[in-house]
């Protein structure tokens, strides 16, 4: 049998329209809703494609059933077999014309073009298959050419627009936008209807977990995970919640700040929905919340501030187990924890502050005696650790003595180690003074006049909680200034 020719007719779209069309199902706003569109169940397109083809044999139109070999090759000539060999026997042949069914499955197309190899034989016979050439190329139907530049490749399920290879072996579906600086390059979803709702979502195992939304009513935008936990209005803002825990955690941030707050118009932040206040860093209105305000715990501070500012603090009451103030120090001698100091006048403020400092010296009787509280520690003016960049500036404690020019922390109430007069008989009770000796403390001197036990009048630092253990030259006081 000698085999002339077969003219073909390719009727089919590119596995790459068909992924994209379930794409497109897939992005539909009746996902989020859990129903298929219109309640009506949807099937799939499938790979399958129709061939049709004219066959010519021995010159005359072929009439009779004839056995049919396809195979999907990659190159004209040579090259490499795609897929598997699809045998269809017996298929009816009228007056030359025939048509058939072939599915070479999901992997065949997306990677190049596509040539098909047929070999022919008559249906009765049990010989070999004749090959005709050449290869009939497989191009592409219309609806395939109107999306240029798309790449599909169903061996690895993978779709690109603009790419022909994944970022991840994750990904599915990518873009590309080939553009130059400050160019916008992305994808939208749009509704039809001003008011609609485009969204995109996220499932698993064929259920909805989240997606985010665009409210096409009110102009806000959402991010739904079991109910609404990010939302930004359309008059601006972020919004988060509700949260069963923390509405907001900041964790292993790897810059400087956690959290920074430029310049605001109003309050940097508001704690309460009260009438508004303007011009606070940090505004928590009446009633407030019901514990506690503001609860700094900072336990790794070594001692430093749990709030530190420069200006003055306001409250109705203060409960503290001790209060400082800042003084320079001036006069001939260093100044050590535990020194009595006292007054000796007034000095500037610290950079920023309005408030002056007083000048202070180890106190001594009989000439400084204005006693004004106990040093505590030498403080340093420095730039804050951390903040160089920023140039903040901060006064935080230092270890040695302060020399005159320094400034010092002086406990002026509560419980502090004071330096006492070696001399001295002390014992837990007594009223203490500045002592004859530089810095120290001894107890009030009294007499017996006439029965009457009288006290001198000198100023008070406090009273002794225990006396001087052996070899201390310390003991605990609690300081209160009178």
């Amino acid at each position: 049998m000698e085999k002339k020719h077969i003219y073909s007719r390719i009727g089919f779209f590119m596995a790459l329209f068909l992924a994209t069309l379930a794409v497109a199902w897939l992005l539909s706003g009746e996902v989020v809703k859990g129903e298929p569109l219109g309640g009506a169940s949807l099937s799939p397109v499938g790979t399958a494609f129709t061939y049709q083809g004219h066959l010519v044999d021995s010159g005359s139109p072929g009439d009779a059933p004839y056995d049919f070999q396809f195979k999907l090759f990659d190159a004209a000539a040579g090259g490499s077999q795609v897929g598997s060999t699809l045998t269809l026997g017996d298929v009816v042949v009228s007056d030359g014309f025939f048509k058939v069914e072939l599915d070479f499955g999901v992997a065949a197309f997306g990677g190049g073009a596509r040539w098909l190899e047929i070999a022919v034989r008559p249906g009765a016979s049990v010989g070999a298959y004749t090959i005709l050439v050449p290869r009939q190329e497989l191009t592409p139907a219309p609806y395939a050419q109107a999306m240029p530049n798309v790449y599909t490749d169903e061996g690895v399920n993978f779709v690109g627009i603009g790419r022909d290879f994944r970022i991840s072996g994750n990904e599915i579906f990518g873009i590309r936008y080939v553009g130059g600086a400050d160019q916008y390059g992305g994808m939208y979803v749009e509704t039809s209807h001003a008011q609609g709702w485009p969204f995109y979502g996220y499932a698993t195992n064929g259920s909805f977990r989240a997606w985010t939304y665009y409210n096409g009513t009110n102009g806000d935008w959402y991010l739904y995970n079991a109910g609404i936990r990010l939302s930004v209005p359309n008059e601006g803002g972020l919004r988060i919640g509700p949260s069963a825990d923390y509405s907001l955690v900041i964790s292993n941030t790897t810059g400087s700040d956690g959290v920074r707050i430029y310049d605001t118009g109003d309050d940097a932040i508001q704690v309460g929905s009260a009438p508004d206040y303007s011009n606070y860093g940090l505004y928590i209105p009446s009633p407030g919340v019901s514990t506690y305000g503001l609860w700094p715990n900072t336990a790794n501070a070594s001692g430093e501030w749990a709030l530190y500012t420069v200006d003055n603090i306001e409250a109705g009451n203060v409960l503290a187990s001790a209060f400082s103030v800042v003084a320079q120090v001036t006069g001939p001698d260093a100044l050590a924890a535990g020194d009595v100091v006292a007054a000796t006048g007034v000095t500037d403020a610290l950079p920023g502050s309005l408030q002056p400092l007083p000048l202070v010296r180890l106190a001594q009787a009989p000439e400084f005696t204005g006693v004004v509280g106990v040093v505590q520690s030498r403080m340093v003016w420095e730039v804050a650790p951390g903040k160089e960049a920023e140039g903040e500036m901060s006064l935080h404690s230092a270890p040695g003595p302060a020399q005159p020019g320094d400034y010092v922390s002086l406990i002026i109430f509560g419980v502090v180690e004071v330096r006492v007069d070696p001399g001295a008989t002390i014992n837990a009770g007594d009223r203490l003074t500045a002592s004859e000796l530089a810095g120290l403390a001894r107890p009030f001197q009294t007499r017996l006049v006439e029965g009457m036990v009288v006290t001198e009048g000198a100023q008070a630092i406090g009273v002794a909680l225990a006396a001087p253990a052996e070899g201390q030259n310390t003991i605990p006081v609690y300081v209160t200034l009178r």
